[in-house]
């Protein structure tokens, strides 16, 4: 999330160096070659000084073309060099810094063990290195953040890998009690057959996650000492891990008798229910340690971020440069996960009401979203979800307004720049040619990013799950779109959605046409197909309106 922006001053300081380096007479080349008569010397030996900054310059660089493990390689020795021969604190905390930002890139969020090299540390211990050094660094709170927000999004895949498994558990203690109570129909015999399907499905499932080995174990939690991880890391389930197989055997029996035909005795359907339901039990319980683990990270993300923007405009004020709006991108993407946390606890509560109605696989979901936007349906996890979201349409809106004005100072830059230029001189036209073109290319380039931020926050105010359902701000973001590019039709679909989506299909017919008019196939695919789907809804909808009107009596 935003690594472009992270070291961009690296790149504008390797700029600078190319446009210094133009300047000046060039060196005789005989004071750059050895001299043939000294046997090959290859001159005096660079100042210590001059290989770290040249190190840490080649790192940044690096870090920038997107060579990560070169990049930290480059950072590693200039540490070395720096703790060798006790150079500046500064200089240690910038390395330290950039090994972090590699090891975000790479993924190496934890400590971690390397055969032969023993424990090496993640970017989260690195980042804290570096803020033993300077306490206040900006960009280490900044790493240390979007490390944890990056890692709670592993937590999150995990817990949903066992949310389908729960789903299936229950929907077969369901299917299996309803057959049982009609197996002499062909209703009980088909429920039977559905059970046992999903039965098979579920083995196959938890066999496959068993041998990944995280899921059901945290490996964080395995200590590393100087030879490697020692110990095993603990299950994490209610049940053992045998207790877990035999449990999963013995449903197994029973369904075969159960579809054989077999009678079946109360001790059988109690130990049927009873080993489903340990089992949904226990992974109950892993994915809330999962869940925990996201939501812990996600709220130290959330709070690490709230203090970099603070000390961000505390020193943006003392110093007088512009604040650092990227971080408001990123607490959008932390409250919006915040909100999608929540959401998914609500909904999760919604579908045990509905597999408990009996509502068949194909129609679980649809079902769900129904009782979830029920006003009847109040609970925490709703409550607190809809606060989240608005938290991050108003974070949004702050990063546009940032990003824009970030735009503008980059136009009057390239202005001041040509007003300020040469003619004379066809050095500096071809300078200042270059640098518009590259400010221009950063600018479109940024402006798609400016997009998607837009469409998200579209969204937000669209769709009915998030609460907001406010067509005035979906109007206005629509509006944002049609600004950034007009010959993009996607502030059409935008409104249509909104106008869909509060029962105005007079309008919203109006703005799908307008949409599919204006795009193509190649760009808009999926959006055209969704909007023929809608077009033909209004005019159904509009069909039965206008019938409704009229004199049947006739």
């Amino acid at each position: 999330m935003g690594s472009m922006h992270k070291l961009f001053v690296f790149a504008a300081s390797g700029m600078l160096c190319l446009l210094v380096g133009c300047s000046g007479t060039p060196e005789p080349e005989s004071e750059l070659m050895p001299n043939p008569l000294s046997g090959g010397d290859s001159g005096p030996e660079t100042p210590m000084d001059e290989r770290i900054v040249d190190l840490l310059q080649e790192a940044k660089q690096q870090y920038d073309d997107g060579h990560y493990d070169k990049s930290m390689r480059y950072a590693e020795k200039a540490e070395g060099l720096i703790v060798e021969h006790q150079f500046p604190e500064e200089d240690l905390a910038m390395a330290r810094i950039i090994k972090g930002y590699c090891l975000l890139q790479l993924k190496l969020i934890d400590d971690y063990y390397i055969d032969g090299f023993g424990k090496q540390a993640g970017a989260i211990t690195t980042f804290g290195k570096a803020l033993e050094i300077r306490e206040e660094d900006f960009r280490s709170q900044l790493g240390i953040s979007l490390a944890k927000f990056r890692r709670h999004a592993d937590s999150v895949q995990k817990a949903e890998a066992l949310a389908g498994g729960i789903i299936q558990l229950e929907s077969i203690r369901e299917d299996f009690r309803r057959g049982l109570a009609a197996a002499d129909t062909d209703q009980g015999k088909a429920l039977l057959r559905e059970a046992g399907r999903k039965l098979s499905v579920f083995k196959g499932n938890r066999d496959q996650m068993t041998k990944l080995g995280f899921i059901f174990r945290d490996p964080r939690s395995l200590p590393i000492g100087a030879t490697g991880p020692t110990g095993t890391a603990k299950w994490l389930g209610s049940v053992s891990e045998e207790d877990s197989i035999k449990d999963v055997n013995d449903m197994d029996w029973i369904m075969e008798d159960a579809l054989k035909g077999e009678p079946m005795s109360s001790r059988d359907k109690q130990g049927f229910d009873f080993s489903a339901a340990e089992l949904a039990d226990s992974w109950r319980t892993v994915r809330k340690y999962w869940r925990l683990q996201a939501l812990k990270d996600l709220q130290s993300a959330r709070d690490g971020f709230m203090r970099v923007r603070e000390l961000d405009a505390r020193i943006a004020e003392e110093t007088g440069r512009m604040v650092y709006f990227w971080v408001d991108r990123d607490l959008t993407f932390v409250f919006q996960s915040l909100g999608a946390f929540f959401l998914d606890s609500g909904l999760e509560a919604a579908r045990m009401k509905a597999i408990a109605e009996g509502v068949s696989e194909d129609r679980l979901e649809a079902r769900a979203r129904e009782i979830y936007l029920d006003k009847n349906f109040v609970n925490e996890d709703k409550i607190e979800s809809r606060r989240n979201y608005e938290a991050a349409l108003t974070y949004t809106e702050s990063f546009v307004r940032g990003h824009k004005r970030f735009e503008d100072l980059r136009r009057r830059r390239v202005n001041e720049a040509e007003l300020g230029d040469e003619n004379a001189n066809p050095f500096m036209v071809d300078l200042v040619k270059r640098y518009r073109t590259t400010m221009d290319e950063l600018i479109e380039s940024e402006r798609t990013l400016r997009s998607q931020m837009i469409l998200e926050a579209a969204a937000l105010c669209i769709d009915p799950l998030f609460q907001i359902s406010d067509i005035r701000r979906a109007n206005n973001w629509a509006n944002e779109l049609k600004s950034l590019d007009l010959d993009d039709p996607i502030h059409h679909f935008v409104r249509a959605t909104a106008y869909y989506q509060t029962g105005d299909y007079e309008t919203a017919l109006q703005e799908y046409q307008a949409f599919m008019n204006g795009s193509s196939i190649s760009e808009h695919g999926n959006r055209r197909s969704l909007a023929r789907q809608r077009i033909a809804q209004c005019e159904q909808h509009l069909s039965r309106k206008a019938g409704a009107g009229e004199d049947d009596g006739r």
